[in-house]
């Protein structure tokens, strides 16, 4: 599905059909082209009618690309990602995924281009169309408007992130579990995958913040290192994040190893209260006619007091040193 918006001087924002598009653009007006779920009709429009090059359309099918951006000197080509699912209960277990933004922005056209919705794209058509004075401001601040809106999701996606790994970092510090360790590797994935996806969006808003060409006009250029520094930050709060789940799960380890060595250490003071006791039995086990202190009489009684008073007493001694 195609939604096209015309601004121009006389009529100023107007929705147009596809098929009118051409006349829009060769009598100089700004025109925003977003094709949502894209059918072979509206990749037929950005080639019959934009021109655009057959790569690029190419890119534009494929399922996945990472984001990336190319000058075809008339219009720049850029892939950039959305955040699909930006939920305040979004599970550990949940993986984020995105939606892939195919944009085409030249001197008097933008067109977007997506297989699923983007909430905020619908947004600012309605804010466009309600405010012509924003089609007005250029095509580039629009593209602008986008971009900072959809890195600004990727802070709310690491935020909660980090505050994941911070529960669960108290928590291993009470009682440590599998399942804890298990979400601390998915939340390390999550990372990992924005990382994958942020790093090459900083280096096409570098471009974009330093671009010569006529489509960024150089007032925008203060605008677009801003959202340069934002992904920039996110790295590092992506870095310092991972590196917080890695001092978890080093917490996560030594936590069992103590517990484990508590365990070991009760057992062995445990075996060496019983080795004189076993010992005291093997001998009075042994199958000797003459024991002579076999006919003392209660001996036996006396021998079972002083087996208990000995484990009472070594008891006692482990916890006066503290080893209980």
């Amino acid at each position: 599905m195609i939604k096209t918006i015309a601004y121009s001087k006389t009529q100023q924002i107007s929705k147009i059909e596809p098929a009118s598009i051409s006349d829009y653009l060769k009598q100089g007006d700004l025109v925003w082209a977003d094709i949502n779920n894209p059918k072979d009709a509206d990749y037929d429009i950005l080639s019959e009618i934009f021109d655009f090059h057959p790569l690029a359309i190419e890119d534009c099918k494929s399922k996945f690309h990472l984001p990336k951006i190319n000058d075809y000197k008339d219009y720049l080509f850029v892939i950039w990602h959305a955040i699909e699912d930006i939920s305040p209960n979004h599970s550990s277990d949940n993986k984020i995924k995105t939606v892939e933004l195919d944009i085409f922005i030249g001197s008097n056209y933008l067109v977007t281009v997506h297989k699923k919705q983007i909430p905020y794209i619908d947004e600012i058509q309605k804010k466009v169309l309600e405010k012509p004075s924003m089609m007005k401001l250029g095509l580039d601040a629009l593209l602008h408007d986008i971009l900072d809106h959809l890195v600004d999701e990727y802070f709310l996606n690491v935020d909660r992130i980090s505050n994941q790994i911070d529960t669960i970092e108290d928590v291993i510090f009470e009682n440590a579990s599998k399942q804890q360790i298990k979400n601390l590797f998915s939340l390390k994935h999550q990372l990992l995958f924005i990382r994958k996806i942020v790093a090459p969006e900083r280096d096409i808003v570098n471009v974009l913040s330093r671009s010569n060409s006529d489509i960024i006009g150089g007032q925008l250029h203060i605008y677009f290192l801003d959202i340069y520094d934002h992904l920039i930050r996110i790295l590092d709060l992506v870095d310092t994040s991972r590196d917080v789940i890695g001092g978890a799960m080093d917490i996560y380890l030594s936590s069992v190893s103590n517990r484990l060595n508590e365990v070991m250490k009760k057992l062995t003071i445990v075996a060496t209260i019983f080795m004189p006791l076993t010992l005291i039995t093997g001998i009075y086990g042994m199958n000797f006619k003459h024991m002579p202190e076999l006919d003392v009489p209660f001996f036996y009684y006396g021998t079972l007091i002083f087996m208990v008073v000995f484990a009472i007493g070594m008891f006692a001694y482990f916890k006066w040193k503290k080893w209980w």
